[in-house]
């Protein structure tokens, strides 16, 4: 073991140095703090969770704190690795998901439903307008989104048809404001649409074989 172990630090000290020499130590030591301090908030985000599982179910609540920073922590270490360009918007999904945490394990209070499905649709709006760089034409989602969270809690009691009143007002202007401003988005590339089946409807035109006769094949016929 010990023969073995002296190889292991030996291949530590050689790549340690390479570091060193060429300058690179500063950029490890910075790696290793920006994913220090999300993990330290995951870490403290475990420890929510594992006072909940010593006092459950009586200790159902320590669930949103510990979703929220789970979440925001793991927001921010994949932001450090990779980019914040995406998942940014878990930022405003993070008390979604600590209050989804409370209504799946706790008393399944439907009042929890509307914020549930406001945040999350309004955390999904983000993510896909970044995705697509569509922010023009999917900002709609913001007026739909306590829609979806109020037709969240009419599906845990169908009795109350009245909710249906808002959303569907709530979704029919984000339908309205998302057709107007999509149509103005396609109106931009229509040109080159236009353009485009021109230019194939005229190479179908040259490259065609005529028939033996000297006519279009489907162009030609006797009575």
């Amino acid at each position: 073991m010990k023969s073995s172990m002296k190889y292991v630090w030996g291949a530590a000290l050689i790549i340690f140095g390479i570091l060193v020499v060429f300058g690179r130590i500063g950029f490890l030591t910075s790696l290793l703090f920006s994913l220090t301090w999300p993990m330290i908030i995951i870490g403290f985000s475990l420890l929510f969770f594992i006072g909940y599982m010593s006092k459950r179910p009586r200790g159902v609540g320590l669930l949103v704190p510990g979703g929220i920073f789970f979440t925001i922590g793991m927001v921010l270490l994949i932001g450090e690795l990779i980019s914040y360009r995406l998942v940014w918007p878990g930022f405003i999904a993070s008390p979604a998901v600590g209050l989804l945490l409370l209504y799946i394990f706790g008393d399944r209070s439907p009042g929890l439903l509307v914020p549930i499905g406001t945040l999350f649709t309004v955390a999904g709006t983000c993510f896909f307008a970044q995705l697509l760089g569509l922010w023009a034409v999917l900002w709609p989602g913001f007026i739909m989104a306590p829609a979806v969270g109020l037709f969240l809690l009419y599906l845990t009691d169908t009795s109350k048809s009245g909710l249906l009143i808002p959303v569907f007002i709530l979704t029919g202007i984000s339908v309205v404001f998302f057709t107007i401003f999509a149509l103005g988005t396609i109106g931009k590339y229509l040109k080159y649409i236009v353009g485009a089946v021109l230019v194939i409807v005229g190479i179908k035109m040259i490259i065609k074989k005529p028939s033996a006769n000297g006519y279009d094949s489907e162009d030609y016929y006797e009575p």
